[in-house]
């Protein structure tokens, strides 16, 4: 009991001491609230005022967001526009210059349409000129022979010459007007054309004895082949039209000499070659002698047709002609001809 008594006689002041602390700081508390109770009546900043403060500055707030959300929605379209603005300038300018361009280039082809069609007017003016200077040529020779042979006083020998230089002259009229009718006919491209198994050796044999027998030079003409027979699929009438073309042409600037048609087999290719020794056509002129109403030579017989309408009738066949620019001691006109033709099915 003593031991019990003397423990809480110590523990007593350490209680009252523990209590002093507690009630001061409630006191402290207390007299907190009570001043900022008093604040908040007696203040400026009141809580109304406080209230209208942080309504004023929600205001700014909200005014400031919303300047600054125009000024972007300002910088948004400024910058929209210059954006289109430098789109439209950049397509204007690519349509400019793309419209320019197709100017240039129509500018081009006009020009280019303008020199052909002039030099179409000057081809066939030419082409008229020779023909008609080509065609009254045997029409004089025909009116000429024609009325010597109704004298009575003309004799057998003269008549038989003069049958001969009217033949002659017929069947060079003949050929001008069927050169022009051929060429007409194959640029429309209702020139006829009958296929069918022709031996090129025989036909090549027969279209140089021809050309011998009508020729009007000193030149040989001849022909040579290393082949015994070579069966083609052709037009044999075109086909001997185009040699005797070729070989007629050849006579014309070869006055002495040899002309000579050849035949080779290369593949599944025909190649014919006339060779002449005659004065040669000038390199620079290559390009020019397959053009439709040319003439290298304005004082050589012919309308400058017939070179145009063999190429026509090869390039039908199917081959392709061309001038050997390695022969230099005179002419060689070459073209190839298929050995069967590959017909075309719709």
């Amino acid at each position: 009991m003593r031991r019990v008594l003397l423990f809480l006689l110590f523990l007593w002041p350490a209680l009252f001491q523990s209590t002093t602390p507690f009630d001061s700081d409630r006191d402290a508390c207390d007299r907190y609230r009570e001043e900022k109770e008093r604040a908040d009546v007696t203040s400026p900043q009141s809580y109304i005022a406080q209230i209208n403060l942080q309504r004023t500055l929600h205001e700014v707030n909200e005014l400031k967001f919303h300047n600054e959300r125009q000024q972007n929605r300002l910088l948004f379209y400024q910058i929209l526009g210059w954006t289109l603005l430098l789109a439209s300038v950049v397509v204007s300018i690519y349509h400019l210059l793309r419209t320019n361009r197709h100017l240039k280039q129509s500018e081009k082809e006009l020009m280019q349409a303008c020199q052909d069609a002039e030099q179409s007017i000057r081809r066939k003016n030419l082409f008229l000129s020779n023909m008609s200077h080509e065609i009254r040529t045997p029409l004089n020779a025909l009116s000429g022979f024609s009325s010597i042979l109704t004298e009575s006083s003309v004799d057998a020998e003269m008549r038989q010459q003069c049958n001969e230089i009217i033949q002659q002259n017929s069947d060079l009229l003949i050929k001008l007007i069927d050169d022009v009718v051929d060429l007409s006919n194959l640029e429309r491209g209702s020139m006829h054309f009958t296929y069918g198994p022709a031996e090129a050796v025989t036909l090549c044999r027969k279209v140089v004895e021809t050309v011998e027998r009508i020729k009007q030079t000193l030149a040989l003409v001849q022909f040579s082949t290393p082949l015994t027979a070579l069966v083609l699929t052709t037009d044999a009438a075109r086909l001997q039209q185009v040699l005797i073309n070729l070989l007629i042409n050849a006579t014309k600037f070869t006055s002495e000499g040899s002309i000579t048609l050849s035949l080779e087999q290369h593949g599944e290719e025909a190649l014919f070659a006339v060779t002449d020794t005659g004065c040669g056509i000038a390199a620079d002129q290559h390009d020019k002698v397959f053009n439709r109403f040319e003439k290298l030579n304005e004082q050589a017989q012919g309308t400058g047709l017939g070179l145009s309408i063999c190429q026509l009738i090869i390039q039908e066949m199917g081959g392709k002609i061309w001038i050997d620019s390695s022969y230099h001691d005179g002419a060689r006109f070459c073209f190839t001809h298929p050995l069967h033709r590959k017909e075309v099915t719709v």
